[in-house]
């Protein structure tokens, strides 16, 4: 009753605000049809081995990362490079099925955004839109998984700090739902003490 008393007194605050959000969702959707995410970035490899090259590609998926992730993709990139090595999936292809294999690709290895790069030349960011559409290419291609898609936990509790033996055990499993690594996980518990076990329900960020 207090509420609805509330809501009549203040009609008009509550419907302004009511406006106000419907408009910022509103425009929130619009913005995200008219700049969708890119998961592929095409970029010179010099650039992929910089936290800077993959922020950006991060940014281009619409997929938030730590500067330490940042780091350490762009370490993982120089590294297959410095040691002669081809990253798991390199784009053989013509110019005009190039953005689709890369796609696919992406997909494939179930990445959160991938770095597209020619290993012809490490210093130039191929253009395929500026390719002949049945130019031959071959494009390295490394796929970024900004965090794990599913994480398996185990829990022990003992007795005391000076009784090792258990008093709870457990165990849970949790899928990524969201871009910024927020996760959804069932799990069970068992309880020495008590003999039984509990189902858990959990939510990660």
């Amino acid at each position: 009753m207090a509420v609805i008393s509330f809501i009549k007194n203040h009609k008009k605050i509550v419907l302004s605000a009511l406006a106000v959000i419907i408009l910022g969702i509103g425009a929130y959707f619009i913005y995200q049809h008219f700049h969708p995410a890119q998961p592929v970035t095409n970029e010179s490899q010099e650039q992929a081995e910089t936290p800077s090259g993959v922020e950006q590609a991060a940014g281009n998926a619409k997929v938030p990362i730590s500067a330490g992730q940042a780091q350490e993709a762009a370490s993982q990139i120089k590294y297959i490079v410095s040691s002669g090595q081809q990253p798991k999936y390199v784009v053989y292809t013509t110019a005009s099925e190039a953005p689709a294999a890369e796609k696919t690709a992406q997909e494939k290895a179930r990445a959160d955004f991938s770095i597209v790069t020619n290993p012809r030349n490490p210093t130039e960011t191929v253009d395929t839109s500026k390719l002949s559409s049945d130019t031959q290419i071959s494009l390295n291609q490394y796929n970024v998984q900004a965090y794990k898609k599913v994480l398996h936990t185990v829990s022990y509790a003992p007795k005391s700090v000076r009784d090792p033996s258990p008093k709870e055990i457990g165990y849970s499993v949790s899928r990524k739902i969201t871009k910024d690594g927020q996760y959804i996980g069932v799990g069970v518990d068992y309880n020495f003490d008590d003999k039984a076990a509990m189902v858990k329900l959990e939510y990660t960020w």
